[in-house]
């Protein structure tokens, strides 16, 4: 049974945290130029950044957000707490989420973010049904209903991105990866992250 906890107040408040220490020197003594900001609709919104190696964790909306990711609590349990549950405990810094990676941007790839204001659908497709969550950048606010962009792939090749099995390039390749809208604003976010 896995230690991922499923609600959202214990997932950011407590697991993330300790999970992100676990990396241990891994992260040094870096900060985070800016905040993750996770919002979950009536669950609330947390905003994480690094301090000095260690996860600081404030509920709200930072406004030095990096990126802000929306989505329902149901696309919650499903694509980050099952994200989690499959890298494990042992995975390194590059296979950690994509939230963690965000908080250990240096300061050029953190100002590509904030300068490539917009929102981006990622539609994630899953034999459980369909999953959404909006990743919103520069500091604009989200465009829940009418986003710059869109990303299309199955729930399984993030994952597969994610532990670096695949790349974004083969999956378009592939056909398994889409985009719609700006595409600049999707490179910007890739080449920000690394993925």
């Amino acid at each position: 049974m896995s230690d991922v906890p499923h609600s959202p107040a214990e997932f950011f408040e407590r697991y993330a945290p300790e999970h992100v220490a676990r990396l241990g020197g891994a992260l040094g003594d870096r900060s985070s130029p800016g905040a993750v900001v996770f919002e979950l609709g009536s669950e609330g919104a947390w905003s994480l950044r690094l301090e000095q190696g260690r996860v600081a964790v404030a509920r709200g909306v930072a406004e030095d957000a990096l990126v802000r990711i929306t989505l329902s609590p149901e696309d919650f349990a499903v694509v980050v707490v099952g994200g989690a549950e499959r890298l494990g405990d042992d995975a390194g810094l590059e296979r950690q989420l994509v939230a963690v990676r965000a908080l250990t941007l240096d300061a050029e790839r953190a100002r590509l973010l904030r300068e490539s204001a917009g929102s981006l659908r990622l539609r994630l497709t899953s034999p459980e049904g369909d999953r959404n969550l909006t990743l919103t950048l520069g500091g604009a606010a989200p465009k829940l209903d009418a986003p710059d962009a869109e990303l299309g792939c199955a729930l399984e090749d993030l994952w597969a991105i994610q532990s670096g099995v695949k790349n974004p390039f083969e999956l378009l390749m592939e056909g398994k990866l889409t985009i719609s809208g700006n595409m600049q604003l999707a490179m910007a976010l890739g080449a920000a992250l690394g993925t």
